[in-house]
């Protein structure tokens, strides 16, 4: 009989409380689930801004590519500086860690070279010209080391305006009897990010400003840049 009440009053009190025996296994697992730790995998950003700024190159792009570092040491390899942002919005997924998407961008070129290299033409103030690019632009998502760098890389190309010339892309305008106001864009990067602040990235970027051999601009190269920087995906 004692036994018999003490059932009655546990079937009273599964009766009237908020959840019912059925509905106990899906609390337990409620209170699992909002124990566990929380997922650290970020969601995918679709957009991002690149801010930069680095050294404009006397040289060839594949010698800037290599830092000048083949040219003697004596030789003018840098003269004028370049600042700048870019937006970019990924477009399509296209697979294998591939991504599509496209990037508008502006700089300032600025320093004390008007003409480089020779002659030489220095201004007792900065000169300065301003860029716009815009274009297509592939990424790849990198592969993850000790699970905590993560190495990619990009390349952005498309068209890059310039208002007008300044140090040694004004020397080919020049030397060529060109001009640099419109050229292709050609912008490959390294990325590195680490694993715990997944929205900010390291990057550096090659960039380059090209009449591709004469078809745009009569001319062979504009003027190319290292360039090192930090990109905030949201």
């Amino acid at each position: 009989m004692r036994y018999g009440v003490l059932a009655g009053i546990a079937l009273l009190f599964l009766a009237g409380s908020d959840c019912s025996a059925a509905d106990l296994p899906q609390a337990i697992q409620r209170v699992e689930t909002e124990t566990e730790a929380p997922n650290t995998t970020p969601r995918e950003r679709s957009n991002s801004v690149y801010f930069f700024a680095g050294r404009l190159s006397t040289t060839s792009l594949g010698s800037t590519l290599r830092f000048n570092l083949d040219h003697p040491s004596n030789e003018i390899t840098y003269d004028n500086y370049i600042a700048g942002a870019a937006y970019t919005r990924d477009i399509y997924r296209l697979g294998l860690g591939f991504t599509l998407g496209a990037e508008i961008g502006g700089a300032v070129r600025a320093g004390s070279f008007a003409l480089c290299c020779n002659p030489v033409v220095k201004s007792s103030s900065w000169v300065n010209s301003e860029e716009l690019w815009i274009g297509p632009r592939i990424s790849h998502e990198g592969f993850v080391f000790f699970n905590t760098v993560r190495l990619a890389g990009a390349t952005t190309w498309g068209l890059s305006f310039a208002n007008n010339s300044i140090g040694y892309e004004r020397g080919r305008e020049i030397a060529w009897s060109g001009s640099a106001r419109t050229l292709f864009y050609f912008g490959p990067e390294i990325i590195v990010a680490l694993q715990q602040f997944p929205d900010f990235e390291f990057v550096y970027r090659l960039h380059h400003r090209s009449g591709a051999n004469g078809k745009l601009g009569n001319l062979r190269e504009g003027y190319n840049a290292n360039v090192f920087g930090i990109r905030y995906k949201f």
